[in-house]
């Protein structure tokens, strides 16, 4: 009877570890996919932030190079005071002085340079000259803000021809009268394309329908825009869509009803989310980014991604190893929390550090930078970034092969290590490129100094399987907050002064 009443025991507390073994585990994977989730929302955030940037950037460039353009200027002059058939003559030249101009930014995947009158019509569309006289008060919600206002206005926003991010500026005269406006657009495919990478599974934009139905040209909107499975209030721009060959995949995603109400609910917060399905035992990551109009009070389009995750895999099979290692050995519970502790952190590690060099990967760079620029903001002090591009390293490649390539890698990441800081960060950001982050410094001589280090080390002979290897670098510094007030525009500033060390001969470090 004893034997009986401690096996009951032994039994009813077996099944209550089991079970409370069964939520943490449960628990503890689950954190782990949120983290992950959101880590993927902010990182679609942040690559959609400094597109932003650089595209504005240009199009400042462009317009501040129509502003100061004598002739357009004096063309443009003209036009209040024209009839008809001279403002025809007027819209030829202006044409004609810009054709050449706008070839090459189309090459820089520019969509549209649009010039309007200050009454909100249409003057010259330099990709269709013959299209002009067309009133753009109720589809250019940039184009009226910009007259009304005399300033600039930019954002997100859907037309006729296309939807895209455009950017609007006033041309003045010399007395500051307002003679026109000038529209630089970024269609959606090129947004689209500079925000997602090979690894996307499937990408997209989706429109509100009703914007598409209000601005889009009947023709367009009937070709180019179809009904999305994701949300009954959107609908999927095919011009943008990279659409997968295998139909199984979205005729599940259309019977997930499920997943369409959870979708539903994250589009009314109006926040970036990201969400996780299985298909064929692949992991795939569904992030949504919300565009918000010109005016920033609404949501009108969304950028979508579907990305294949080797990480959430990784968290199911510890999963199911976990729960039956608990189930095994429940007496080790000891162990198995340690077990448990460790794979965390390897798992972790797999998504925040290279494989390759050991070093933080992009995704843990972009979040130690952030900390470093908080950190420096708080504490006013000078935090430096380091951009390091190694010069010749597709040589070494292309001549010893790719086995001893990722191996000169492996030992540039020990010589950048060995000649910072214990507080400085040291990341591989992509391919043969390397930042670095020198938190606390009294001035950019410092940095300067560091640099100089690693171009001197660098400079030296590297052997590797018996081979004598010659390298060198081009380094960009840029200081925080001196030379940027944020993480995109520091980012951005550093990098533009590595290439500038590449054009100027490589083997070089600018610093402002």
């Amino acid at each position: 009877m004893k034997k009986n009443k401690k096996f009951l025991i032994a039994v009813v507390i077996f099944i209550a570890v089991l079970l409370i073994g069964n939520f943490i585990i449960d628990k503890l994977m689950q954190d782990k996919r949120n983290y992950y989730l959101q880590m993927q929302s902010k990182l679609l955030l942040t690559k959609y932030n400094t597109t932003y940037k650089y595209y504005k950037i240009m199009s400042e460039d462009i317009h501040t190079m129509y502003a100061q353009n004598h002739k357009l200027i004096s063309l443009l002059e003209k036009i209040k005071t024209s009839t008809p058939e001279q403002k025809k003559e007027i819209r030829q030249k202006v044409y004609n002085l810009l054709k050449k101009n706008y070839k090459r930014l189309r090459h820089m995947g520019i969509s549209q340079v649009h010039f309007h009158l200050p009454d909100n019509t249409s003057f010259l569309r330099m990709y269709a000259p013959n299209e002009y006289g067309d009133d753009l008060s109720q589809t250019r919600h940039t184009v009226v803000k910009v007259n009304k206002t005399h300033k600039k206005a930019e954002g997100f926003e859907s037309c006729p021809y296309m939807v895209g991010l455009r950017f609007v500026y006033p041309i003045f005269d010399k007395n500051h009268e307002q003679l026109a406006s000038v529209e630089i657009s970024y269609a959606a495919t090129e947004l689209l394309k500079s925000v997602t990478d090979d690894f996307v599974y499937d990408s997209h934009i989706l429109i509100s329908k009703t914007i598409a139905k209000n601005t889009i040209l009947e023709s367009n909107y009937n070709v180019n825009y179809k009904e999305t499975w994701e949300s009954p209030e959107y609908l999927i721009e095919e011009s943008t869509h990279k659409h997968l060959r295998d139909k199984n995949f979205y005729e599940k995603l259309k019977n997930n009803v499920n997943l369409q109400k959870e979708i539903a609910q994250h589009i009314k917060t109006q926040k970036p989310f990201s969400l996780e399905i299985k298909y064929n035992y692949k992991h795939i990551v569904l992030t949504f980014l919300p565009l918000s109009d010109v005016q920033k009070k609404k949501n009108i389009a969304y950028i979508v991604t579907y990305t294949q995750s080797d990480y959430l895999g990784n968290i199911d099979v510890e999963e199911n190893y976990s729960k039956t290692l608990f189930f095994t050995i429940t007496t080790l519970l000891f162990l198995f929390a340690l077990y448990v502790m460790i794979n965390r952190e390897r798992l972790k590690k797999l998504a925040l550090y290279d494989n390759l060099t050991q070093l933080p990967n992009r995704t843990l760079f972009m979040i130690e930078l952030q900390n470093e620029l908080n950190r420096a903001l708080r504490y006013n002090y000078k935090t430096a970034l380091m951009f390091i591009d190694l010069d010749g390293f597709k040589a070494v490649n292309d001549t010893y092969g790719h086995l001893v390539g990722d191996e000169l890698l492996q030992k540039v990441a020990q010589i950048l290590t060995s000649l910072v800081r214990k507080t400085d960060i040291t990341a591989r950001f992509a391919g043969d490129e390397f930042t670095i982050i020198l938190p606390d410094i009294k001035d950019s001589s410092e940095a300067q100094q560091v640099a100089q280090k690693i171009l001197d080390k660098l400079n030296k002979e590297i052997v590797i399987n018996h081979q004598i290897i010659h390298i060198g670098a081009s380094i960009g510094i840029a200081i925080y907050p001196e030379n940027a007030k944020n993480i995109e525009d520091l980012i951005h500033h550093a990098d533009k002064l590595m290439y500038e060390a590449k054009k100027k001969g490589k083997n070089k470090i600018i610093c402002d």
